[in-house]
């Protein structure tokens, strides 16, 4: 779907254009030639706007990952929420990291988180350059239990557990730039972030610890 005067500008950059005739160096090519294009659309991303009459499906959004019998096998692949905490949407959620886990553990232990749930992947969508992206966490906390309120105290949040900002890959730092200008265009009281621990989580969104 290039113009026809970027292909040819490309065309005329390769040399050993005859290489071009073998199918496996050519997949390779365009390939490559497609990473480049995601990542330049990304990074020319300025703002996102709400498309009169979208609606998304709730259904969808709070949908949960299938858990098999295999994933209870490792204790951390299956948070199991507290009955007598309520805070958690589901009874069971399927994580991706022993990390995970142990935000979700320490979301559900903080009294000033009134209710979270992990995403089902392609649940909810955030439409980018790379397709469809879908965050990890919705959070809603306590007014109160907030630093800054009228910032907001509906969460979008990405996990990286253990990750520093330098550590992440092209990719996701555009697919977090992404999340950011979506929820700017949706709301003010949504805030989304990535963090990497729930340390990190409380810091960048202002949450504040139980009162003891």
């Amino acid at each position: 779907m290039l113009p026809r005067l970027a292909i040819f500008k490309i065309l005329k950059g390769i040399f050993k254009r005859e290489l071009l005739n073998d199918q496996d160096i050519l997949e390779k090519a365009t390939d490559k030639i497609k990473e480049v294009f995601k990542s330049i659309s990304a990074q020319k991303i300025t703002n996102y706007e709400v498309v009169d009459g979208y609606e998304t499906d709730s259904g969808n959004i709070f949908e949960l990952d299938t858990i098999t019998e295999q994933d209870f096998e490792k204790e951390w692949r299956v948070f199991h929420s507290n009955p007598n905490r309520k805070a958690a949407i589901n009874e069971y959620y399927k994580m991706d990291s022993e990390g995970e886990k142990g935000f979700a553990d320490k979301l559900e232990s903080n009294e000033n988180i009134l209710m979270f749930t992990k995403l089902k992947k392609g649940g909810f969508v955030i439409d980018t350059p790379y397709g469809n992206y879908s965050p990890d966490w919705a959070i809603i906390c306590r007014k109160d239990g907030v630093e800054k309120p009228e910032l907001g105290i509906y969460f979008i949040v990405e996990t990286k557990i253990n990750k520093d900002h330098n550590a992440l890959t092209e990719v996701e730092v555009n697919k977090i730039k992404c999340g950011q200008l979506h929820f700017k265009a949706v709301s003010d009281l949504v805030k989304f972030d990535w963090v990497k621990s729930y340390e990190d989580f409380k810091a960048k969104f202002g949450v504040k610890e139980n009162e003891v």
